[in-house]
Parts: C-alpha cells; structure tokens; sequence
C-alpha cells in the first residue's frame, strides 16, 4: 500500500483526518488528509515481506559455496570440482524491502527522490540466534526534469525484460547492475556516465588477481533508445567502457563496448508475454549476469585482452486466471576467452525457471519455482544446481 501526505501541517493534518474518520479504513483516513491539506510536497512510502524457502542440490561439493549464492541463483557461485554436495536447505527473508519516495513541485520543475533498502549479500548477520542482517542501499537517487542523479538501475539494464520469477535474480543472460550515474532522459533517449568499475583476469599475478580494480579514469559512457511499441516495451542500448589497471607506476587500458537489445511483448488482450533479451560486446564483463565473466584478461606483456562475450535470454508469462499466473525462462551465456587462461575459468553458463504463483487477494502472492542452472569451464568440467523455491509475499 502507498501512502501520501503534504509535509506542511503534518501532526495537525493527521489529528484532523483521524478525527473525522471514525472507523473508517487507513486508505480513507489517508484520502481524507490528502483532501484536507494543501501542500507543494508529496511522500510516498511502500515495500514488502517476502518470505522465502529453498531446497538446493548440487552434484559437485558445495562446501564452499558462499552464502550468497544460497540465497539466490548466482552462477559464478556454482561448483564444479568434487563429489555432489547433497541437499541443502534455506529459510530467510532478506528480501524484504522498504522504499521512501517524495515529489516536489518548484514551479520550475518538479524534484524527485527515492531511496530503497533491503537486507541481501550483506556479510553483517548470521542464522545462530537472532538473523540479524543489516539493511543495504538498492537505489537511493533524485530526479529534477529530465536529470537523474544517484544511485539506481544501469541505463544498460532494461527493468521491463526482467522475467516475473520468484528468484531474486534469474536468468544468467540478463545484465543486471545498479550504480551512481549521472543520466539524462529527453524524449525517448536516456544518455549516462555511470560509475566505471574493471574485472580482469590476472593469470600473471600482477596485481594479486582482485576480484575488482578501481583505475578507471573515465566513466562508462551508455545511450539507450527507447522504442515507442503500442504492445509493449523495446530498448536498444549501447555502451562503451574504459578496462584498466595499474602495477605500480606502470598504467595500462583498453576501450570496449557492448550492446543491448531487451523487451516485452503483449500477447492480444489476454494478459500474457513474452520477454527476451539480447546482449553482446567485448567489453560486457561485470554486467552481465552478476558478474559471470570477467571483461579481460592481463597478458604477460601487461597488456589488456578484451574478452568477447554474448548472452540471450527468453521468457513466457501466462496468466492461468485472474488468480493463477506461471512464466517459464530459459537463458545462455558464453565468453571466448583467451588461451592463456586457465581451465578452471568459465567459460558458459545455462539456467532455467519455471513456477507458478497464486495471488488470492490483492498485495499477497503464494508460489513455487524450479531452478536449475549449469556452469561450464574452459577444461569441459561442468557443474550443476537443482533448487526449489517456495515464498510468500506481501506488499504493503
């Protein structure tokens, strides 16, 4: 549920509205102060409960799978060495999300902010006694016009492609990043320098192979064409990118690029869609399905091999009735990655969904997910997850 409130006159607008509600709903109570009180700024707030439940089976040793991939299909996280791990099984609700949004109206353009937490990936907290796990940043950005500043979804990523699964993430062939940026949206263009960030391979040591390196002295540049579509949703993006390092005083770089083809089709009137994604470049990396590949490799001389790398992903959502709803998605993605890497490195990845979730009233969701996803190294070895997801949600 959404609520909204001036900020002028607050505690008087709420004894009044209260007063003269009786025993009336929250929503009237809500409307009614919305009536009464006049005001040039707006605030929203929402979110969820969610509830999740998860049976995983993994046919290699699953010992040291971090937790993050348990939470969540993450398929870098997926093993590939070892006997099968057996079953485990996972209760949590870091889900669970709150987000605070205002509106106000300068007369010279109307400001904006939003800000959203949730208690994901975060290594505060345990399951020992109390699951206390500390809440973090999903976007927290403002608005005024056609300029947005903050932290929210990458310009490269297209919300609406995103299949309606139970899985916090899915499909490993859709890019999924949240960053600072600085975007700039008129008509149906959005243009961003957002937050620049490098993976490489270092089979060399030369950097003591970190998982991340900040020496990025230009932002990653992205345009995205918003097409105009009477039954739906399609997005064409680009973007290019600086790879780079240093070894002490020594500096070395590479531009790349990728692209992006995403979105969502109505099927008639019935409610049903299809949803599918296209990405390619040599300069992907990190964007793609949390970070599956790196974006290059250092070669011996200290140079940067950009690695080519593509992704497709598609998915169906039916709905069943006004009640019962099911999408099935399927996903595949691969890296050409140079020789000189090892042949523990991956080199593709498939994964699978399929549910289906019952809503009995508005706001509240019931449903069970099969997973399945597949991680492939350069050396043939190949590892495997089952999983099964059941959750409850509620909106509020």
């Amino acid at each position: 549920m959404k609520t909204m409130f001036p900020r002028a006159a607050l505690a008087a607008s709420i004894a009044l509205a209260a007063s003269a509600a009786g025993a009336q709903t929250l929503e009237d109570r809500v409307a009614a102060l919305e009536t009464q009180v006049a005001g040039t700024t707006k605030v929203q707030f929402g979110g969820y409960i969610k509830a999740d439940a998860q049976v995983t089976r993994y046919n290699r040793d699953a010992s040291g799978v971090p937790q993050i991939g348990r939470d969540f299909l993450v398929p870098s996280t997926i093993p590939t060495a070892g006997d099968g791990g057996g079953a485990t099984t996972d209760f949590h609700a870091k889900e669970s999300r709150f987000w605070l949004r205002t509106n106000t109206d300068t007369g010279q353009g109307v400001l904006g902010t939003y800000i959203e937490l949730d208690f994901l990936t975060q290594a505060i907290g345990d399951e020992r006694i109390t699951n206390s796990y500390a809440p973090r940043i999903r976007h927290a950005f403002a608005t005024w016009g056609d300029v947005l500043f903050g932290q929210t979804w990458s310009t490269f990523f297209d919300v609406a492609a995103l299949p309606d699964l139970l899985d916090f993430v899915g499909p490993v062939g859709t890019t999924l990043v949240r960053q600072a940026q600085v975007r700039y949206s008129p008509g149906q263009w959005d243009i961003a320098l957002e937050n620049p960030s490098s993976t490489l391979y270092d089979p060399n040591d030369l950097i003591g192979n970190p998982a991340t390196i900040d020496d990025n002295r230009y932002p990653d540049l992205i345009v995205r064409y918003r097409v105009p579509l009477d039954n739906g949703s399609l997005s064409i993006a680009a973007m290019g990118r600086e790879l780079a390092y240093r070894d002490g005083a020594q500096r070395e770089s590479e531009y790349g690029y990728g692209v992006s083809v995403a979105g969502r089709w109505l099927l008639g009137d019935s409610g049903n869609d299809i949803r599918a994604q296209l990405v390619g470049g040599n300069a992907v990396g990190r964007y793609l399905g949390l970070n599956a590949f790196r974006a290059g490799e250092i070669e011996a001389d200290g140079s940067i091999e950009l690695i080519d790398t593509w992704s497709a992903m598609l998915a169906y959502r039916h709905l069943w009735t006004d009640q019962w709803r099911s999408s099935v998605a399927v996903s595949y993605a691969e890296a050409d990655n140079p020789d000189s890497l090892p042949g523990s490195t991956a080199k593709a990845y498939r994964t699978g969904h399929v549910n289906l979730i019952y809503s009995p009233v508005q706001r509240l969701e019931f449903g069970g997910e099969l997973i399945w996803g597949q991680r492939e190294n350069e050396d043939g070895q190949r590892g495997e997850v089952g999983r099964v997801q059941l959750s409850a949600k509620m909106a509020f």
